[in-house]
């Protein structure tokens, strides 16, 4: 045992020794102490009478308190907190060593604690124990220790951690979800936050064909690319199985750098067991829908990643949906067939070409403004650009179909196979068309045979 706790030792055998006859319940504390002394980094005797104290031990390995070996109580206590402590925790220390009131919160307990951050240092905890009674049963002295904490707060800190995190990906879990969505929902939203939802596709095929581990090599793909494009812009969470979701903060003209990086990202990637990546995606951004709350703006994401995983199988000629057969004679027909919803602003791709889709599609907007996108993007002969521009205004076609008209045709050159060929785009008014229900179909159909 090292000098400092060998003339601890010596210092409370003397002191029991004198009070041996005055007071067992004080031995039996100091018996305590002295057991404990390896876990004290400094251990402190109040005299609540003169309000003075006694240095008791100090470990050699540890700086000295500022307090020294004797002195007042409160004024001591007062410069140390201002010099060691960080400000947060001052006010619960002073009330802690208040002397005033030890006694009485030391009544019929073994002993009181407080924890706290000190510069430098990290965690420590403050013990006070109950000591002598004079002969009328009033306390008039207490012992002071302090322990370092930071291996319990550290492991206290990881299991937290771990309970908000996925085990496989590293990213934050459903239940981390769960509580921030409430707290999303409790508070006001910033008009630049984007909720983004992911699936990855064709996992269930790969668990089947090459084992479970290539299917985790996948999810951890997906993690990884999710990470290394949206985790500075905020918080990515895996819901479960192949879900996931990432709530950002980001302008509305820098969401579509973010997106193309993600998607690159999706694009290079390749596994030691699997090849190659292919993942869904909706989001939705706050700007577009003010009246959302946050649980409605997950809804609407997901139905777009939805949308965007039927597309993929739809290209892939994977029959989910009973349809093939109806989509293989669409196909043949017409270069592009959508369900459009005139309300929500949005569309749903039914058919189209696969090169126009990974040119164009694979990242998607709002219905208007993917529409301005189209005709930027050189798709429509310049000459006719104000006339498809007018045709497919929003406004206008919500009031000519909110009229009760039932069909809406036009003609324009739109490009095809890298020319420009004369097209048709055809409009119906679906049978469930109502005021909160604005669904369309559009058609468009080259003027030549398939």
């Amino acid at each position: 045992m090292s000098a400092a706790y060998g003339t601890m030792d010596n210092f409370i055998k003397q002191h029991m020794d004198t009070l041996h006859e005055r007071d067992e319940e004080f031995k039996e504390q100091m018996t305590i102490i002295n057991s404990m002394a390896q876990f004290y980094i400094y251990i402190y005797s109040f005299d609540l009478v003169t309000e003075m104290y006694k240095e008791i031990f100090v470990a050699k390995n540890h700086v000295r308190t500022i307090m020294g070996p004797t002195g007042n109580v409160p004024l001591s206590i007062k410069d140390m907190c201002h010099m060691l402590l960080k400000p947060e925790y001052i006010g619960g220390m002073l009330k802690f060593t208040d002397l005033s009131t030890m006694e009485e919160r030391l009544h019929n307990k073994r002993y009181i604690t407080y924890q706290y951050e000190a510069h430098n240092v990290g965690w420590l905890e403050a013990i006070l124990f109950p000591g002598l009674m004079d002969e009328a049963g009033s306390m008039v002295n207490v012992i002071f220790a302090v322990r370092d904490i930071n291996y319990e707060k550290n492991k206290e800190t990881q299991l937290i951690y771990n309970s908000y995190v996925d085990d496989l990906t590293q990213l934050y879990n459903r239940k981390m979800y769960n509580e921030n969505m409430l707290d999303y929902s409790k508070s006001k939203m910033q008009s630049n936050l984007v909720f983004i939802s992911v699936d990855v596709n064709g996992l269930k095929i790969v668990n089947d064909s090459l084992g479970h581990d290539a299917g985790d090599e996948l999810i951890v793909g997906v993690a990884d690319c999710l990470k290394k494009a949206f985790d500075p812009y905020g918080r990515i969470y895996r819901l479960g199985g192949d879900e996931f979701v990432a709530v950002i903060y980001i302008s509305p003209a820098n969401l579509p750098r973010l997106i193309c990086q993600f998607n690159d990202s999706v694009a290079n990637w390749h596994g030691i067991l699997v090849d190659s990546l292919s993942i869904s995606m909706g989001y939705v951004t706050k700007s577009e829908c003010c009246d959302k709350t946050i649980f409605e703006m997950a809804r609407i994401a997901d139905e777009r990643m939805y949308r965007d995983k039927e597309q993929y199988y739809a290209l892939k000629g994977v029959d989910r949906t009973g349809r093939q057969s109806a989509h293989n004679a669409l196909s043949c027909m017409y270069e592009k067939v959508l369900k459009l919803n005139l309300k929500a602003n949005s569309y749903q791709i039914i058919h189209i070409d696969e090169n126009e889709f990974n040119d164009f599609n694979n990242m998607r907007y709002t219905l208007s403004v993917d529409i301005k996108r189209y005709a930027e993007a050189g798709y429509i002969h310049p000459d006719d650009k104000k006339k498809y521009l007018g045709a497919m205004d929003m406004d206008f076609l919500r009031d000519y179909f909110g009229s009760n008209n039932q069909y809406f045709i036009f003609y324009y050159r739109r490009k095809v196979n890298g020319r420009y060929m004369d097209v048709t785009t055809e409009m119906v008014r679906a049978d469930d068309y109502t005021a909160d229900n604005q669904t369309l179909f559009l058609f468009v159909k080259r003027h030549i045979s398939c």
